[in-house]
């Protein structure tokens, strides 16, 4: 009964990061939609965000993580 209690409160929590995850992608390709040299890339795990290689970031599993240069 526990493990299947704790495999219901980690699917909720998935569907939790999965939706956060949307939103902060749709948000991410309003903005860049007025921005050039701006390309966004989403699914419902990560959401890639890319710009003229002044900086590059991947939020994934809502945690951020550099992969490109910094300021």
């Amino acid at each position: 009964m526990r493990a299947r209690l704790l495999a219901r409160g980690e699917a909720a929590g998935a569907q939790a990061v999965a939706a956060a995850v949307t939103r902060i992608g749709a948000a991410a390709r309003e903005v860049a939609a007025g921005l050039r040299g701006i390309r966004v890339e989403s699914d419902d795990r990560s959401v890639t965000i890319e710009g003229r290689g002044l900086w590059r970031r991947r939020i994934e599993d809502a945690r951020v993580r550099w992969l490109g240069a910094e300021r």
